[in-house]
């Protein structure tokens, strides 16, 4: 897709796209990224005014791509730069850029109530494993940021007896992170899906960037300043403008593929059709605060349709199959580390077996052994027993078992 297209120049978006361009970033994590910093400047102030279940533009953007190829983290450094004058401790949104707990995330929406009579916060981690954390609680904060993500007006409950009850009033919730494929279906299981979380959440898929770039060079030095400029005054704006209205024509762009869209039967995309409508909404919304409008016309839904239509598919082929997926996933991960462990030293076939079993049945393991001996990752070589019976079969991992993409690659050959 050709985002520039979607948008004008002159507008924040041109111009963040446009500065990009230096940049070894994917060209739709530039695009989305953008969006995001967008929804941060309007906060909780606008939404759009549908009855009975209003949108807000708050965002749950995750990058996802192999490491180091189509540069995530750098994509996501860029807008925290943007973001970070937007927000802050004396800001009505405040920020986080580390790894938080679920209950510490509660406290400090209890205290930004406290402080600033709204519950207001923008996460940016360039890894979603350091956001999500340990499988100790990755079910935990799934749950949390599910339960925050319609912007509440009211939230109470729980507390301690130190602090007193949790209070949060005109909760806002927004974050931007990355993640690899072989870490979200490892995570991020059916149970997950079928909670409702990644129907909630925009998985922006790519694997290359949009070019190589050796050594960026800054050709517009004044584009920084612009940009900034520019989320200011979509800020000053917000403030003041409150509900976003839909025109006649607009509506009926809506109302036409809302009626005709086809049911979906895959897990993965039949939740993310239940929200698939306030998608597009947000997405519209989104372009017609940036090229100025501030309402939301015909051609901003049919923008808005394609880019969350192309989330939902790239997305369904990451999650299709998730549950066998994730199982291999997880044993090709002990596996490895096992063989890592040990070195250059083999292992026993029956052993390796006998630590994997909890995750793959026989059948299973076996087909994993295969594949990774198929691609090089590992050796494999049979000694005779001294005394009579079958060889004892040996693995031991090659120089492959270190590389990035591996799971990526074996997970492929399923």
């Amino acid at each position: 897709m050709n985002y520039s297209r979607l948008i004008p120049p002159d507008s924040f978006m041109g111009r963040y796209l446009s500065y990009m361009q230096s940049q070894e970033t994917a060209h739709a994590f530039d695009f989305w990224s953008g969006l995001f910093c967008i929804s941060t400047a309007c906060g909780r102030n606008v939404w759009v005014d549908r009855p009975r279940a209003p949108v807000y533009l708050n965002m749950f953007v995750i990058l996802v791509g192999e490491s180091g190829r189509p540069r995530k983290s750098a994509s996501i450094n860029f807008a925290q730069r943007l973001i970070r004058h937007l927000t802050g401790p004396d800001q009505v949104i405040g920020h986080i850029d580390a790894k938080i707990t679920p209950e510490k995330l509660d406290e400090l929406l209890h205290d930004r109530t406290m402080e600033h009579g709204t519950a207001q916060l923008c996460i940016t981690v360039p890894e979603l494993a350091v956001f999500l954390g340990t499988e100790r609680y990755i079910a935990a904060m799934p749950i949390l940021l599910t339960d925050l993500y319609d912007s509440p007006a009211a939230r109470d409950g729980g507390g301690t007896i130190k602090r007193g009850k949790v209070v949060q009033r005109d909760v806002w919730l927004s974050f931007l992170s990355a993640s690899t494929p072989i870490w979200l279906l490892k995570t991020v299981n059916p149970n997950v899906i079928e909670g409702g979380f990644t129907s909630r959440c925009y998985f922006i898929v790519a694997n290359e960037p949009k070019r190589a770039i050796p050594w960026p060079i800054d050709t517009d030095p004044d584009m920084l300043e612009r940009m900034i400029a520019d989320l200011h005054r979509i800020r000053q704006l917000a403030l003041i403008h409150g509900p976003m209205q839909i025109n006649d024509y607009g509506m009926e762009a809506f109302i036409h593929w809302y009626n005709n869209r086809q049911r979906a039967y895959d897990p993965f995309k039949q939740s993310f059709q239940a929200r698939e409508d306030a998608h597009v909404l947000r997405v519209a919304a989104l372009l017609s605060i940036n090229d100025g409008t501030w309402l939301v016309r015909r051609s901003h839904i049919q923008v808005a349709i394609r880019l969350v239509s192309e989330v939902r598919e790239r997305s369904n082929n990451i999650f299709e199959g998730a549950e066998i997926q994730s199982k291999y996933a997880i044993g090709f991960d002990q596996l490895r580390s096992m063989l890592v462990s040990t070195g250059l030293d083999p292992l026993r076939k029956s052993q390796l077996y006998e630590r994997i079993r909890s995750t793959l049945n026989h059948d299973e393991f076996l087909t994993l052994i295969e594949i990774m001996h198929e691609i090089g990752a590992i050796q494999r070589f049979s000694v005779k027993s001294e005394t009579r019976g079958r060889p004892t079969e040996y693995i031991r991992g090659t120089a492959m078992i270190l590389e990035r993409g591996l799971a990526e690659k074996v997970l492929e050959k399923f």
